[in-house]
């Protein structure tokens, strides 16, 4: 227990000393750890909205105006046999009319000179999740207009496939990003720790001679780095959150609201605790690296 409290005191009376090197490595570590936290929001939000286009996403058959009754039932029974085929709703020629009416808001005087109704009939499928890839919907698509009474099939899968590429292109541009500025915190963590350890050279050595360990003499420097990289991580978040909830206030929306598509949601549990314990782990990192270079020498 006495050695635990010696080595939490010296690691905070190391930081204490550090003064405006201790402030740089947690300031660099902050802007490093802001840097990816945005990259993060930012994909994490559109991966919320391509979910949940996903989730209403749908594959239109428009039918032949001249299909009968039989011809619509065993169109109906082929496609409900498909096991990408999630669930089905018909749209009668009257009733995708009125739809259309309903959307012009007010203009519907625009349709009063077209005499027949033109809208097709159509049946709206809803493709399971699994489904939902080029080559599955092109195959899938390709086998519906074939199909007997079935005028043209349509969706708008490239649309998904263009924001999953960005998103992708994001995630990987963030890790970049987040993974240079890292390597910078670790060196700035690293040399602030190194002149600590310089400046207690001596002390260090008398340790040495009376027989501390290893491990005795780099736990102090160990827990400042995590000290640290933690506080830095922290910050990072507690900013984020901050111009987060400054943005949405002054969209005058709350979260989720955003788009009216789910947008609008701050970091998950599981990436701000990630960025606390990596944050500890840069602090770690640069503090061994420093101490273990000066042990060797």
């Amino acid at each position: 227990m006495d050695r635990l409290r010696y080595i939490v005191e010296d690691a905070l009376t190391n930081i204490r000393r550090s003064g405006w090197g201790g402030l740089a490595s947690i300031g660099t570590i902050a802007v490093s750890f802001i840097i990816v936290g945005i990259f993060l929001i930012i994909t994490g939000n559109l991966g919320a909205v391509v979910a949940e286009w996903k989730e209403q996403f749908q594959v239109t058959v428009f039918l032949e105006d001249g299909i009968t009754a039989e011809q619509l039932a065993l169109l109906k029974k082929r496609i409900q046999n498909e096991g990408a085929v999630k669930t089905m709703t018909y749209t009668s020629k009257a009733e995708a009319l009125q739809q259309f009416k309903r959307e012009l808001q007010g203009k519907e005087s625009l349709l009063e000179g077209l005499g027949e109704n033109p809208i097709p009939a159509s049946l709206q499928l809803r493709i399971h999740e699994t489904y939902q890839t080029p080559e599955a919907l092109k195959q899938l698509t390709g086998s519906l207009a074939r199909l007997e009474g079935v005028e043209d099939v349509m969706y708008g899968q490239e649309w998904v496939d263009r924001v999953s590429s960005v998103i992708r292109l994001l995630r990987l541009l963030g890790l970049s990003v987040g993974l240079a500025l890292g390597l910078a915190s670790l060196l700035i963590v690293s040399n602030t720790i190194r002149l600590t350890v310089y400046a207690r050279s001596e002390e260090i050595e008398i340790m040495r001679l009376v027989g501390a360990s290893r491990l005795h003499i780099r736990a102090p420097f160990l827990l400042e780095g995590m000290i640290q990289g933690t506080l830095g991580a922290s910050l990072a978040l507690l900013l984020l959150f901050g111009a987060f909830r400054a943005t949405l206030w002054q969209l005058q929306v709350t979260p989720g609201q955003v788009f009216g598509m789910g947008m609008g949601s701050f970091l998950e549990p599981r990436w701000a605790a990630l960025m606390i314990l990596a944050g500890a782990g840069v602090g770690a990192f640069g503090s061994l690296a420093s101490v273990g270079r000066f042990l060797r020498a």
